[in-house]
């Protein structure tokens, strides 16, 4: 296997943002969501709604795959984005799998020995990092499921890993209020993020590679930007106009200049990570907000919550565009790359996929029997991989016009 390339090193020099705080195409109009027409898109399922499945007591099976090897609940799900069939799921029963897509062989990735909390491919598809309640980052190689590395150092367990978007370089964010940076060829680390005073729930580096951006959960409610180079805490965001409970999740928009996320203070903020400036907060929802998404198709966000509803966001306005009704709370949510679209994981057990310019569910997909707990999208879009309570990982397909 390659070595690392020097040049993901010299990606993390000082971020320069966008004083202006854009959020993608600024430029496009959204259609009124009132009566809107889709236009192009996915294919809309046969009378299907808002309320469709409510009130069903059988459960159609859509998949087009279901892997039945979990002993427990699938926690966490991934799909490589350079191998169109091979995903990875793991779960409560401590042990994560690679598999592929309409095929019955799969990699057992036995080393972990707690749940396995969260999966991510790296961009070449040739790793996958696991974080697990042990504590430990695993890295493993895709095409064998052989153990690469065995990555120790926080002291609590680990809730996300997040690959640099172009070299393998692995982040990992945990309970003891730190992150970490390891480079995941030589397993060496990097780089100890010190600074939060809660948890370390959600984080990423920025698409451009330059920087990384880490949220605080319960007991310390902030943002928190940082030099990948030199471990440096480059700017917080905090206090008046933030959020006052813990984050759970953020997003970042397509030219790092802008970060949305949300909180269990019910509400979803967006800010500027250059200045620090909060620019608005998006407020409607009746519960914890866990899952935040900015459309690379619109200016519009969405967020989902705990209170059964997915809200899409004027971003200029910041002002309700449509509300997308779910019968159970909804912890997973996606935006399709290119599409205004979005694709939601519910605790009823369905995934489905929504019209950003209408609020419309435009196609449901059931089979699974308990609830969702992550979803993740092949590269083309064309389907949803999802983990469940009910120990299985299903594969719905979403067909496109």
């Amino acid at each position: 296997m390659d070595q690392q390339d020097e040049g993901s090193d010299n990606e993390s020099e000082a971020y320069l943002g966008d004083d202006d705080g854009n959020v993608g195409p600024q430029d496009q109009e959204v259609a009124d969501l009132d009566g809107a027409e889709a236009d192009g898109g996915y294919e809309s399922d046969s009378e299907e709604g808002q309320d469709e499945g409510e009130g069903q007591t059988e459960v159609t099976d859509d998949a087009v795959h279901c892997f039945k090897e979990h002993k427990d609940a699938v926690f966490a799900v991934a799909w490589n984005p350079a191998q169109a069939d091979m995903v990875a799921s793991g779960g409560g029963d401590d042990i994560a799998y690679i598999w592929r897509v309409r095929h019955d062989g799969f990699h057992t990735l036995k080393g972990h020995t707690d749940s396995v909390a969260a999966l991510a491919f790296n961009s070449s598809g040739t790793l996958l990092a696991s974080g697990s309640l042990d504590s430990r980052v695993c890295i493993w190689e895709s095409s064998s499921g052989r153990c690469v590395h065995s990555l120790e150092g926080p002291g609590e367990s680990v809730d996300w890993v997040a690959w640099h978007p172009r070299g393998d370089v692995i982040l990992a964010g945990s309970e003891d209020f730190t992150a970490w940076m390891w480079n995941a060829q030589s397993g060496d680390m990097m780089q100890v993020f010190y600074g939060h005073t809660g948890a370390v729930r959600c984080g990423r580096f920025t698409p451009d590679g330059k920087t990384i951006v880490t949220g605080g959960g319960e007991g310390d409610a902030t943002l928190k930007v940082w030099d990948p180079k030199t471990g440096s805490c480059t700017g917080t965001i905090q206090g008046h106009g933030f959020h006052t409970a813990g984050l759970t999740s953020l997003d970042i928009s397509a030219d790092s200049t802008v970060v949305i996320t949300g909180s269990e203070d019910m509400t979803a903020k967006i800010s500027n990570l250059h200045t620090g400036k909060v620019l608005g907060t998006f407020q409607g929802h009746t519960d914890s907000v866990e899952a935040v998404a900015l459309s690379a198709a619109l200016p519009v966000a969405a967020t989902a919550s705990i209170d059964g509803k997915v809200l899409i966001w004027d971003n200029a306005t910041l002002s309700v565009r449509g509300t997308c009704e779910h019968p159970e709370a909804v912890v997973a949510l996606c935006c399709h790359p290119s599409q205004p679209l979005i694709f939601t994981g519910c605790l009823d057990g369905a995934v489905r996929c929504w019209d950003l310019r209408t609020g419309v569910c435009i196609q449901t997909r059931t089979g699974n029997t308990k609830g969702i707990q992550s979803i993740a999208l092949s590269p083309d879009a064309s389907m949803v991989l999802a983990g469940s309570d009910d120990t299985t990982a299903r594969v719905y397909g979403f067909h496109n016009s």
